[in-house]
């Protein structure tokens, strides 16, 4: 795929750079282990959920606790309590509520991210065992059609090389994976 901006990196020859991606992508194809312990290491993520989960109910709790302190303030100021006093507890009632809802956004966010990152990794074992299985085959054209298929991006930045990809597990799910390396 072309890049719709042209590279200024001088330090690089083309052919030695497609050489050194393609290596990289073979590497991670032939060894599935290595795309499988990174995944791992996003799956720990999940384990987390549970965690997430109870601080969300935390959360809610505490909301609700807010809630029936409001009502109670409600009660103080129809008895006559000071304005001034009223006023101030509600907006410190208020601004912990809305410290609390945005702590919620965030762990939900969190929760939804860990969710996504499961994996069937016996999916992303066969798509590396096909692709094993034909490397040896793959002419030019098989190599950029993999490389799009596979939505490879390079960065070349001094004499650091960067890049990023996708293996695609289904229709609907694709796990994202980053290899470095320098020249």
């Amino acid at each position: 795929m072309v890049s719709p901006t042209k590279c200024r990196n001088r330090r690089w020859n083309a052919n030695r750079l497609e050489e050194l991606v393609w290596q990289q992508i073979e590497t991670l194809l032939i060894q599935p282990e290595v795309v499988l312990a990174g995944l791992k290491t996003r799956m720990n993520e999940v384990n987390e959920a549970g965690y997430v989960e109870r601080e969300l109910l935390d959360i809610d709790r505490r909301l609700k606790s807010l809630d029936k302190e409001q009502q109670q303030l409600l009660q103080w100021a129809l008895k006559g309590f000071p304005e001034e006093t009223v006023v101030a507890e509600n907006k410190r009632i208020n601004g912990q509520r809305d410290l609390l809802k945005q702590r919620r956004s965030e762990l939900e966010a969190r929760l939804e991210q860990a969710r996504e990152t499961e994996v069937n990794m016996e999916s992303i074992e066969r798509f590396c065992e096909v692709v094993r299985q034909n490397l040896g085959e793959f002419t030019f054209e098989n190599k950029r059609l993999a490389l799009e298929a596979l939505n490879i991006k390079v960065w070349v930045e001094d004499n650091k090389l960067e890049i990023e990809g996708a293996i695609p597990i289904s229709r609907d799910d694709i796990q994202s994976i980053t290899s470095r390396c320098s020249g």
